[in-house]
């Protein structure tokens, strides 16, 4: 059966990425609700219909949602995935009208009438799911799973020293989903910076023939400029796809579970996720408790890649 997923994002270009990647490995979108993040929040917004239509999934609902940080200044992030979001390779929006209802008020609503059905996947900073808790406190019994793709645990941030840029734009949003009672992936930068694509996976993907393919493949090169030289070659980090991939496919990885917060407070450290990595007794047991999460220990990243450029005909 497909995954039912609601897939909360600030469409920048590897939200991109994790919305063909979930479209060509089995994912069924029911909604997706877009953040301030990336890009401003309605360009997001818009940008995230325009993937979907590239895709065909013209049926699938936009909530437009949090249009700032809950308790801290707007920041973007154009620099990383160009003026438009979509790396400023001229793709022509798409024309359709995003959903009436907001964003946080739609998870709440699916939640409620799918209990136990649906899989939240979040890739951009926490604000449409923390004000979704503060809403409804019996979202995490009414949510099957969740897959965060944010964090730094152990290894340094991107947005500041150490903090990683989803958990760090909304560290306040981000202490209530991870204080939230419910089963939790966190998808850090401890396990996505593994997955730079090799020079053989960056030549089949620019070889990709079909429109969606073309499509991503121009708009990553903005993306491509700019990890060139942090990673030393032509290639990119797959940071929203890993998200995408372990919601649909959770044995591409093993995982240990932690206890985690955010730090909220620290004037260097403000928006890093700060886990128990001692292994010290008692060891967290229950996913389910409040403030633990799991984190991913080891992925089998040659076919993670395998899936993400099958998604993309190559």
């Amino acid at each position: 059966m497909a995954t039912e997923i609601i897939f909360d994002c600030d469409t920048g270009v590897d939200d991109a990425m994790a919305i063909m990647y979930g479209a060509g490995n089995g994912a069924r979108f029911v909604a997706c609700t877009v953040t301030h993040g990336n890009v401003p929040v309605h360009v997001g917004a818009r940008n995230t219909l325009t993937i979907l239509d590239a895709v065909g999934l013209t049926d699938v609902p936009v909530h437009q949602g949090a249009a700032r940080p809950m308790a801290q200044p707007l920041l973007t992030a154009e620099f990383v995935h160009g003026h438009d979001g979509l790396g400023d390779a001229g793709h022509a929006p798409s024309q359709r009208s995003l959903a009436g209802t907001l964003a946080a008020a739609e998870i709440v609503r699916l939640a409620r009438s799918r209990p136990g059905e649906l899989t939240l996947v979040a890739v951009g900073p926490l604000t449409n799911i923390g004000l979704a808790l503060l809403l409804e406190p019996e979202l995490p019994r009414l949510i099957r799973r969740v897959v965060v793709m944010g964090g730094a645990a152990g290894v340094p941030g991107n947005a500041s020293e150490t903090g990683e840029a989803n958990i760090w734009h909304d560290p306040e949003a981000a202490q209530l989903v991870l204080d939230a009672p419910w089963d939790l992936v966190l998808v850090g930068l401890e396990i996505t910076m593994s997955t730079a694509m090799p020079a053989e996976v960056v030549a089949r993907l620019e070889a990709v023939e079909t429109p969606h393919g073309r499509m991503l493949w121009q708009s990553m090169q903005h993306y491509i400029d700019v990890y060139e030289p942090l990673v030393g070659m032509r290639t990119c980090v797959l940071h929203d796809p890993l998200a995408m991939a372990l919601a649909l496919d959770p044995d591409l990885a093993t995982y240990r579970l932690a206890r985690a917060g955010v730090e909220l407070r620290g004037e260097r450290t403000r928006g890093q996720v700060v886990a128990d990595l001692r292994g010290f007794e008692p060891d967290p047991t229950d996913p389910l408790e409040p403030g633990v999460v799991r984190l991913v220990d080891t992925l089998d990243v040659e076919a993670f890649h395998e899936k993400f450029l099958r998604a993309l005909g190559a």
